[in-house]
């Protein structure tokens, strides 16, 4: 049976990261309806999510013409960040949450200073919308999750913004994956317009403080980020059709670090000792290929 596989940033990542853990998660089944697994994240990541959160509620909130507190935005920091910690599987100190709490509240306050928050919180823009990033888009045969998180009308031009909770540095296919937003708005009716006319903006932390980037596609990059896409799709398309040949030999992490955080490193190979597992896969790999030519 043909694997049906569904695009994301977060999917891609860790694809790149351990095809083999892509696999298991999301490869697997192929079926974004099926149950989630236990959160294995570290308690730094649950907390990103849980500003993440926050900051969705709260711009949802500001849409309604309702203002926060700044006792608000903290109990409301606090709640989430509990809520996700309470489904993992990793027991948190409350020192340690009193901590990823001021963590949070810092960076939140700070966040809600930058230029495109600022000019909602003071009426600058009429139109404008906070997004469901959980639903896909079609695009074509596929499936993405590319939805931005809000939309802005400003002067007759659609902007179309994402908020990283943690920006990775500075990368050379940044620019394709702001681009992908593009085809989430070239699916709507109500936001349809030639790909060039949007304006991309991505605001992420990194380094101390919060920075914006923005992109101007062009008809040349929206090509160039489908036929990425496109490739992403196809890679993960073998490794689901591989992976149901002969799960041993799918790909094991390039990094150790990857491995610290993965819900399967327990099922894993490579959960223990990466470099012993990859080396013990090469002889599995080679007897396998020796057993095919034989017959």
């Amino acid at each position: 049976m043909e694997p049906k596989i569904e695009w994301s940033r977060t999917r891609k990542n860790l694809f790149f990261k351990c095809p083999r853990a892509w696999y298991l998660r999301y490869g697997y089944k192929s079926n974004s309806t099926r149950s989630r697994v236990p959160s294995f994240q570290r308690p730094w990541d649950l907390m990103l999510r849980a500003m993440k959160e926050t900051l969705l509620d709260r711009l949802d909130d500001l849409k309604e013409g309702k203002e926060w507190s700044s006792l608000l935005v903290e109990a409301q920091l606090k709640s989430s960040l509990q809520s996700h910690l309470d489904g993992s599987v990793h027991r948190v100190s409350e020192q340690t949450q009193n901590a990823l709490l001021k963590f949070s509240q810092h960076r939140f306050r700070l966040l809600w200073r930058t230029r495109i928050l600022q000019q909602l919180q003071k009426r600058r823009h009429a139109q404008w919308y906070v997004l469901d990033r959980s639903e896909p888009t079609q695009y074509g045969i596929r499936r993405l999750y590319v939805t931005p998180d809000l939309v802005i009308r400003i002067q007759n031009r659609w902007h179309l913004v994402r908020f990283d909770m943690q920006k990775s540095p500075p990368r050379v296919h940044d620019e394709s994956e702001a681009n992908v937003m593009v085809f989430w708005a070239l699916n709507n009716d109500g936001f349809s317009a030639p790909g060039e006319s949007y304006r991309l903006h991505t605001v992420g932390w990194r380094q101390g403080f919060w920075h914006c980037e923005t992109f101007q596609p062009t008809s040349q990059s929206i090509k160039q980020s489908q036929q990425l896409l496109e490739q992403d799709m196809k890679a993960m398309e073998e490794i689901s059709r591989y992976g149901m040949r002969n799960l041993s030999l799918l790909p094991l992490a390039k990094s150790k670090r990857t491995c610290t955080s993965c819900f399967y490193r327990k099922f894993c190979p490579g959960g223990e000792n990466l470099e012993l597992a990859k080396k013990e896969q090469a002889v599995l790999e080679l007897s396998a290929h020796s057993l095919k030519a034989r017959n």
